[in-house]
């Protein structure tokens, strides 16, 4: 799954690259629920943080409506 140069990354099969990146977050999320750092959450009025025993902090105060992405393209490098 090595792409050696910019004209070869549409080479890359979109399969591979989704099992990676799901693989490669279970990890992240594994070592955040064991550390104990919470997970993170966008609502309306703020963000908050919320650990594994239930306990919810508030993190950022502030309006965080729904945005629609004008793109849908994601460039990977």
């Amino acid at each position: 799954m090595t792409v050696k140069s910019l004209r070869d990354e549409d080479k890359l099969p979109i399969k591979q690259l989704i099992k990676a990146v799901n693989r490669s977050m279970d990890d992240v999320l594994r070592v955040v629920d064991a550390l104990n750092l919470g997970r993170t959450e966008v609502r309306t009025d703020g963000v908050y943080r919320i650990f594994n025993n239930g306990d919810t902090v508030k993190v950022a105060e502030g309006v965080f409506k729904r945005r629609r992405a004008a793109a849908k393209r994601i460039k990977l490098f």
